[in-house]
């Protein structure tokens, strides 16, 4: 919705997008809008963020009358095929394309190279900040080698050898020093086409050596030398705000380097605390486990001991049954046998009654026997059960001493584990809590670099809108002086009618002094138009020298060619005067 509105807020010829977050979808939108409005010329993209398939995308939909393409801080990188395939189509006649910070790399600019080698129309190329290197500067040697119409390229910060680019810079100033001398030579055919006139030789008369004059071409070299001293120190001014922008935005760059490279250090440091964490915590669930399975053990053991007890108890139970078997078959058989006496000697019953009474004497004794041997083995039985109570409670003080060394190992291991575990996690905190005061300060330090990022950018901006104006007011001083231009022939060709009619009626003998004076006073006002009309060329280059910034040795040569024309006018009309003079005296 925002980008849809900016794009409907723009007017043409320039269509200004700087600082737009453009993604795929917007670079659609984007190209869309340029394939259907072929009026604008000047595309700026400046910090959009734009990657190669968006790039691509934007290139196909540049109309052919396009001739500004700035496309600086973005992500193009592969994406510069596309323009290069634009370029080297005759019918698009892009002059000042700028790529800055691009991540260009040096396979891109083999492309460029064939580009260069084809293009005829492009005059100024910016790769300043990407990735060319060595072998990237040499496909561009390449490529300019068969270009002579690229007058500016700046390829620094690419860590590109000294060596080659200073033949890039040697390659660019020839090209600007041809197009100067063809330029020069073609105003000297000019300037003698326009003051030849076959007038013949008269001898210097006072009038040629006017002090006017000397004075004129006095203040003449005065304001020249006053224009070249104010365009160098433009220029040295010019210079010094480009180091200080260049340098400026070199530490602006190394400080954000530091920074994430403070952050990543704060990242591993915490992750080698994540994973210190991770490592305790690993050995603390094994501690855990092992003392889990001592206990398993202990239990295990203790119920061990429970079931030998439960069998020894057991097989004291069966003791006692068996004793009491036996006891009760005893006193059967002793019953079995009384009776079997008792009816065999019933008859001696009598005389074995007494007898009967010691047998009795010696049951109670049996019976006494029996209730001690009862008694013996009840105290039997209780020393057994004391016994089996000892030995369970020596067993269990055996194994509760064998483990509880053990046990207490384990709670140590556990506690140690535990403060481990609170000293890492406070340090974890800690870490945390120095994460966060940098990720703070580093978001902060970024804010901060972005404003001013958007600063610089915004005063860089200004300065290509001011260029862009005066580029537009020299287009259109240009348009005057080509006017101007016509203008002047035409009074020439009027100026030759005059002279060609002054011979013909001379071949006639018509003398008349008056004819005469007409076409001396129409001649007189000819060249006092056209000295009027240069004089006016001349005030026009100065104030153009005065707000121009570059191509200053352009205009001071044509300023001085100009100059030295209106004066070899100035002296031809006052020669040609003096000698209509003398023929009408």
């Amino acid at each position: 919705m925002k980008l849809q509105k900016a794009l409907e807020a723009q007017k043409a010829p320039n269509l200004i997008l700087s600082d737009q977050i453009l993604n795929e979808e917007g670079c659609v939108v984007v190209a869309q809008f340029l394939a259907q409005n072929t009026q604008f010329i000047n595309i700026e993209l400046r910090g959009c963020n734009i990657n190669g398939r968006g790039f691509e995308r934007i290139c196909r939909s540049i109309s052919p009358d396009a001739r500004t393409l700035i496309a600086e801080w973005n992500a193009i990188g592969g994406g510069v095929s596309a323009l290069c395939d634009l370029l080297m189509n005759p019918s698009y006649q892009l002059q000042l394309v700028d790529l800055k910070n691009n991540r260009i790399q040096a396979d891109h600019c083999a492309r460029i190279c064939q580009m260069l080698k084809q293009n005829t129309s492009l005059q100024s190329l910016n790769l300043k900040w990407n990735e060319i290197g060595e072998k990237g500067a040499q496909y561009l040697l390449e490529g300019l080698n068969g270009n002579r119409n690229l007058k500016f390229l700046d390829v620094s910060c690419n860590k590109i050898p000294e060596g080659l680019a200073t033949q890039i810079r040697e390659r660019i100033e020839q090209n600007r020093s041809t197009d100067l001398m063809a330029k020069n030579s073609t105003g000297i055919k000019e300037s003698q086409r326009i003051t030849y006139q076959p007038v013949k030789t008269i001898p210097k008369t006072a009038a040629t050596t006017n002090p006017p004059e000397r004075a004129v071409k006095k203040n003449d070299a005065i304001r020249v030398a006053q224009l070249k001293e104010q365009i160098d120190q433009e220029l040295r001014q010019n210079r010094l705000m480009n180091e200080e922008l260049s340098n400026r935005m070199n530490a602006l760059r190394q400080e954000i380097l530091s920074k994430e490279q403070a952050v990543s250090m704060a990242k591993r440091h915490f992750e080698e605390e994540v994973t210190r964490k991770s490592i305790i915590e690993a050995e603390y669930t094994q501690v855990k486990r092992q003392f889990d399975e001592l206990g398993k053990a202990s239990d295990y053991r203790q119920q061990e001991v429970m079931n030998e007890y439960v069998a020894k108890n057991k097989h004291v139970l069966a003791l006692e049954n068996e004793y009491m078997h036996e006891l009760s078959q005893i006193r059967h058989d002793n019953k079995l046998q009384i009776d079997q006496i008792t009816a065999n000697w019933q008859p001696r019953l009598d005389g074995i009654q007494s007898k009967f009474n010691s047998l009795m004497k010696a049951n109670d004794q049996y019976n006494q026997q029996l209730l001690r041997m009862k008694e013996f083995f009840l105290k039997m039985r209780l020393d057994h059960d004391e016994n089996v109570k000892a030995v369970e409670g020596r067993l269990l003080i055996e194994e509760k001493a064998k483990y509880n060394h053990q046990i207490e190992l384990l709670k140590k291991r556990e506690m140690e584990s535990q403060q481990t575990l609170k000293r890492a996690e406070n340090e974890s905190q800690s870490i945390q809590d120095d994460m966060q005061r940098l990720e703070t300060n580093l978001t902060r330090d970024r804010q901060l670099i972005e404003e001013q990022i958007q600063q610089e950018r915004e005063k860089v901006h200004q300065t290509h809108l001011q260029i862009s104006k005066r580029s537009i007011k020299q287009e259109k001083l240009i348009n005057n002086n080509i006017v101007l231009d016509h203008h002047i022939d035409n009074l020439i060709r009027k100026i030759d009618e005059t002279f060609f009619i002054l011979n013909i009626q001379k071949d006639r003998g018509m003398d008349d002094i008056q004819q005469r004076r007409i076409l001396q006073e129409r001649q007189y006002a000819l060249h006092k138009t056209n000295l009027q009309l240069q004089h006016q060329r001349i005030l026009e280059l100065e104030r153009l020298m005065s707000n121009q910034e570059g191509n200053n040795i352009k205009l001071r040569a044509e300023y001085e060619k100009l100059c030295h024309i209106v004066q070899g006018k100035v002296q031809n009309a006052v020669i040609e005067t003096c000698r209509l003079n003398l023929q009408l005296g």
